[in-house]
């Protein structure tokens, strides 16, 4: 008897393996499409966030930068992470750069 319940359990395992089976397949789909539209959600929140940040900087005096050539080097590295944004995402988001000029961090 004790052999039997151990088959009959493997048997109802199986079977509710192959139910499930179809319900995962769509699961997986809807993820993928859920990262999809979460790739293209972190594509537009990068996209505001450079945008904004050009902003910022073209609205600050140029005494914050020092001189005209840093206020525009620093705009046109925003600008090019822009660029590179909207032209190759996975490559934006796989090689992350952070500006290193010569701008003092205030303190």
């Amino acid at each position: 008897m004790k052999t039997m319940l151990s088959i009959s359990s493997v048997i109802l395992c199986l079977i509710a393996l192959f139910l499930l089976a179809p319900i995962t397949g769509a699961q997986e789909t809807e993820a993928t499409q859920n990262q999809a539209l979460s790739q293209e959600d972190k594509i537009a929140a990068e996209k505001v966030r450079l945008e904004a940040k050009i902003a910022e900087l073209e609205e600050k005096p140029l005494e914050y930068f020092g001189s005209q050539k840093n206020k525009r080097t620093r705009i046109g590295f925003y600008k090019y992470r822009l660029e590179t944004l909207m032209q190759d995402p996975d490559k934006y988001f796989s090689e992350p750069e952070e500006y290193e000029g010569n701008i003092k961090t205030p303190e």
